[in-house]
């Protein structure tokens, strides 16, 4: 009997050609990050075409190069055939993995010699398929909090042993199709299947209602599922793409399944208080399957998610080696686990969500903010922060709600005792260190945050912008830097606040003085006085503004606007001049360039309502002039009646 032949790997297809890649709802959660990989990774002469179909035809991302409708047959079977790399979901599109594995398998590359693709298809499952094989917690110690206990590590060598959610039976069908079926044609296809663990990073999917309500700020206290003692394989979805993308390349021959999972062991008691730790303000709390269910119902998560996420099982990357994901390859982007990477994840959430915060602050000589219209006037601050929806810092409104803030032992603040007492005598001021410990305070909240903030003229001196925020100071001539040192906080003190992040933009308001004379004398002396612009206090408050921004004894700029311009490092991206004798539509469409499109959930929101105001106001004035126009008609009408009467009454 000869020898069994060796089962080798035909070359790469990506020889002489460039590869072409086709991903089946590439506006997926892993289409979506598994074309961005393959586009961002690609070696230089190596990018691939990329092609596949969409859930909504108008999400198309940037790095598509071919988009087919999924309703389009033949359209789909030319784009398989002419692929090189075909990537499915098992979990969402089971139906569609088995008619494009039929159609790959149905080709008669015979007949068709001039075709040299050698195909790969790679089905991506998930941790459904493996339900049935979650262990039950085992009973904590006198009555205490339940654990995960020891748990079997499952691999790729308990495949045939897996159990799945009763309504995921379909899913392991597929499963067995593409790995069993797939390989029968092993010069032309290769054929695979990835097991995930729990996907997080970048946009967010099974976890995605957490982060949302979170940054929203509409949960304060996010709920656990259960105890939250258990835990769950998980991987980062770049992690996962870049596994897809290697069993696509490498085409290994001693095996066509992988169980792709980090090395993290966090409970999801330990996901879900990172999350808030990060987003809002660490608190957490333990509800039942029908709460929690309820919770996914308001935030439209399917409630299928909450089965992943009450699983309790430990999963080994068995294949890491062979695909280049060992423990200490620099291929990871997130190898100990979601907890240990928090940080970056949200920064990712936010980006990929499009919900950086926004934190901008208007600087400029007093009257500068106010912009006279006919209905009354505009202050450019506050109607920024409608607009963008972003939290406008007021400091009379933070020493009421600083005053009103339970004490540090409660979970609040001291600095409202020391407010009180320092505002206790009628007329008495807020001490300027207040002001800014309150200000600082206020910015470290979950929504400043998460949304930003507006700052309204404020802080006023450069002195003050170096004590309030995270910037780099140049120290006077002879002097060493000055070195920060946290100072070890006894046990129940309250710990002092840190240093604010400087905002992105800082708009610098400019502005002659004989203009802002004209706009201040418009208003009348009592409006004026009502606004703290009295021509002496105006007068104090324009020399100032110029004391705050004098340059230095060479004539070089060094006030407070330039402290800004200094610190791009520290995250201060621009100082954009605006003057603002110029219409209020120029000054609003500047400030709205600079800063791009509102970054929230709903980013048309305030447009949508500007709009409506316009057509209600435009409704309103049209009525207006319809009702006095009416009037005039009758009374006219009503002269010429009784005109007609006197006429009529006087003799011949």
């Amino acid at each position: 009997m000869p020898p069994k032949k060796e089962d080798k790997a035909p070359p790469p297809a990506s020889a002489g050609k460039q590869l072409k890649i086709f991903i089946h709802e590439l506006d997926g959660y892993l289409g979506n990050v598994l074309g961005d990989v393959a586009k961002k990774h690609a070696a230089e002469g190596e990018q691939p075409i990329i092609c596949g179909s969409l859930i909504d035809p108008r999400n198309k991302p940037a790095w598509a190069d071919e988009v087919v409708r999924s309703d389009d047959v033949l359209g789909l079977k030319k784009a398989l055939l002419a692929s090189d790399v075909i990537v499915y979901d098992l979990t969402s599109s089971p139906k569609e993995a088995t008619s494009a594995l039929k159609i790959l398998l149905k080709y008669d590359y015979a007949e068709n010699p001039e075709d040299e693709t050698e195909k790969v298809m790679i089905g991506v499952s998930s941790l459904l398929s493996w339900a049935g094989n979650s262990e039950p917690l085992i009973d904590g110690v006198d009555g205490g909090p339940p654990t995960a206990g020891e748990l079997n590590t499952l691999t790729t060598q308990n495949a045939d042993e897996r159990k799945a959610h009763p309504d995921y039976k379909a899913q392991v069908a597929v499963e067995n199709l593409v790995v069993k079926k797939g390989n029968v044609r092993k010069d032309k296809l290769r054929t695979y299947v990835v097991w995930s663990g729990l996907a997080y990073g970048c946009g967010e999917g099974v976890l995605h209602s957490l982060f949302k309500c979170s940054w929203l700020g509409t949960h304060k206290v996010l709920p656990i599922l259960g105890s939250g003692a258990n835990k769950v394989p998980m991987i980062h979805v770049q992690d996962l793409a870049g596994v897809v993308l290697s069993v696509a390349k490498t085409r290994p021959t001693e095996f066509s399944t992988v169980v792709a999972v980090d090395r993290g062991e966090a409970t999801i008691g330990d996901v879900v208080k990172a999350i808030s730790t990060v987003l809002q303000s660490g608190e957490v709390k333990n509800v039942g399957p029908d709460e929690y269910l309820e919770f996914m119902t308001q935030e439209k998560e399917p409630h299928i998610n909450s089965v992943q996420l009450g699983l309790n099982m430990k999963m080994n990357f068995d294949r890491c080696e062979a695909l280049g994901y060992a423990a200490e390859s620099e291929t990871w982007v997130s190898g100990n686990g979601f907890v240990e990477n928090i940080n970056r994840i949200v920064e990712e959430y936010r980006k990929w969500r499009g919900v950086v915060p926004v934190r901008v602050l208007f600087y400029g000589p007093p009257a500068t903010g106010m912009h006279p219209t006919e209905d009354g006037k505009v202050f450019l601050a506050r109607d920024f922060a409608e607009e963008y929806l972003v939290n406008y810092i007021s400091v009379p409104d933070l020493v009421e709600e600083f005053k009103a803030a339970p004490p540090f032992a409660e979970g609040g603040t001291d600095l409202g005792a020391r407010l009180v007492e320092a505002t206790a005598e009628e007329g008495a001021e807020v001490p300027p260190e207040m002001v800014i410990e309150m200000v600082q305070r206020k910015l470290q909240q979950p929504a400043c945050r998460n949304q930003g903030f507006v700052l309204d003229n404020f802080p006023e001196s450069r002195e003050a912008a170096e004590t309030l925020f995270d910037v780099d100071t140049v120290p006077a001539e002879g002097e060493a830097p000055p070195e920060e040192e946290e100072a070890a906080v006894p046990e129940g003190q309250e710990p002092p606040p840190k240093k604010a992040p400087l905002p992105f933009t800082v708009f610098s308001l400019c502005a002659e003085e004989e203009f802002l004379l004209k706009r201040i004398a418009a208003l009348g002396e009592e409006e004026a006085a009502a606004h703290g612009l009295t021509e002496e206090e105006f007068q104090a408050k324009f020399a100032a503004y110029n004391e705050a921004n004098a340059p230095d004894e060479e004539g070089q700029p060094a006030g407070l606007v330039e402290l800004y311009r200094q610190n791009k490092a520290k995250g201060c991206e621009q100082v954009v001049e605006i003057v603002v004798d110029n219409p209020l539509q120029f000054v609003q469409d500047k400030i709205r360039m600079s800063i791009g499109e509102p970054r929230n959930y709903d980013p048309n929101k305030a447009r949508r309502e500007r709009e409506a105001k316009a057509i209600a106001d435009r409704d309103l004035r049209e009525a207006e002039e319809a009702r006095k126009k009416a009037e005039e008609d009758e009374a006219s009408r009503g002269d010429r009646e009784r005109q007609g009467e006197l006429d009529a009454a006087r003799p011949p």
